[in-house]
């Protein structure tokens, strides 16, 4: 589809004296770099420069410099603009656009032809803010879509949270009862190792099932634990110390680089269990050897979690839906505790976001506010 419009915009320009002709064609490469792809536009340019020979253009070799410069620029660009604000997006397409616009009117003075330099800079100011309402517009769709998908979970999580208030302690209650009486049976002496073996098999089964109850209960019931000062740098600590003997088993070196002090307002037990949850999914996406590596840093007024393992990653498909409930890539895994770490960090005012790509790894980067302690009143 870009492509399509780059050469429509090429084919149909706005032709003016003495043969000089303006186009849109800056919109849809500056599309393809920023919402489909780095390689994308690379692609794109390369097809806008084939067709530039085909028409026998006279700029041809400013229009390669121009566009090499601007494929270097999206590349080191690239991976912060997404995570900027819209006014923030705007202001940097606005410098980008205003260097093409000066090499443009470089181009004129050099060749003399400063009688074009007026209807340039007219079809200059028509042609950015053009690209700013295309902007304007992707950004208000992306945001469009991110919304209904937050919907989407919403909904999920409240027939969740309807479904394990009604049901769960039903359900939980004879569960503790057979459980209960498994364990006196397997006391018994007169009982064979076969028969104990059995009773071990279902005691098993039935703390999985407790634990699959209680996940769904920590989704139904309201957070009104009191919250106070956790030193995230500690809790990170003990945590990765608690899984040494799990990562051990598994053959996983764990790499742990973390800054002191790093101190939100929140419920330790929550973060904890965060980490906990977070840490144990990265080791059994490895299986056996592989590493693991944890940054806990402070960065502007947020502190940043980055935990990252070189797993067989995750597809694009299966990345949308980490965190939503009754999703896991785990073969016996119900997707629930996942869900319930994506709930307690919202409900400290941070985010979750997840990184990852197929053969490579998965890195999960969490943002926690920084606390501040409230400045004395006068």
């Amino acid at each position: 589809m870009i492509v399509i419009i780059l050469l429509s915009t090429m084919s149909f320009p706005v032709t003016y004296a003495n043969g000089f002709s303006y186009d849109l064609r800056i919109i849809p490469i500056f599309v393809a770099f920023l919402y489909v792809g780095f390689f994308q536009g690379i692609s794109v340019i390369l097809i806008m420069l084939v067709y530039l020979q085909l028409l026998d253009d006279t700029f041809f070799f400013i229009t390669l410099i121009n566009y090499a410069i601007i494929a270097i620029i999206f590349y080191l660009l690239l991976k912060k603009y997404h995570s900027l604000l819209l006014n923030s997006k705007l202001f940097i397409l606005t410098v980008i656009f205003c260097f093409i616009v000066l090499t443009r009117a470089a181009s004129l003075v050099k060749n003399n032809q400063t009688e074009q330099t007026l209807i340039m800079v007219i079809f200059s100011i028509i042609t950015w803010i053009t690209l700013l309402l295309v902007v304007l517009l992707i950004e208000n769709l992306k945001q469009q879509i991110l919304l209904q998908r937050e919907l989407r979970r919403s909904e999920k999580l409240n027939v969740i949270s309807q479904l394990a208030a009604s049901v769960a302690h039903e359900v939980r209650n004879p569960l503790t009862t057979v459980n209960g009486f498994l364990q006196l049976i397997n006391r018994d002496d007169n009982i064979t190792e076969k028969q104990r073996d059995y009773i071990d098999i279902t005691l098993s089964e039935l703390n999985r099932a407790q634990s699959i109850i209680n996940d769904y209960l920590s989704l139904a019931k309201p957070n009104n634990s009191t919250t106070h000062l956790v030193n995230i740098s500690e809790e990170l600590s003990k945590t990765i110390e608690l899984m040494t003997s799990y990562t051990n088993i598994q053959n996983i070196e764990v790499e742990a680089s973390i800054e002191n002090s790093l101190i939100v307002n929140g419920n330790k037990d929550e973060i904890k269990q965060v980490l906990i949850n977070i840490i144990k999914n990265a080791i059994e996406a490895m299986g056996n050897d592989g590493s693991i590596k944890i940054e806990a840093f402070s960065k502007s007024q947020d502190i940043i979690v980055k935990i990252t393992d070189n797993g067989p990653g995750m597809t694009k498909e299966q990345l949308s839906k980490i965190g939503t409930p009754f999703y896991s890539t785990k073969d016996k895994g119900t997707g629930m505790g996942l869900t319930i770490c994506f709930q307690i960090i919202e409900q400290l005012k941070g985010t979750i976001d997840v990184e990852s790509a197929l053969g490579i790894g998965t890195t999960f980067i969490i943002k926690l506010p920084t606390y501040h302690s409230p400045s004395p009143s006068s």
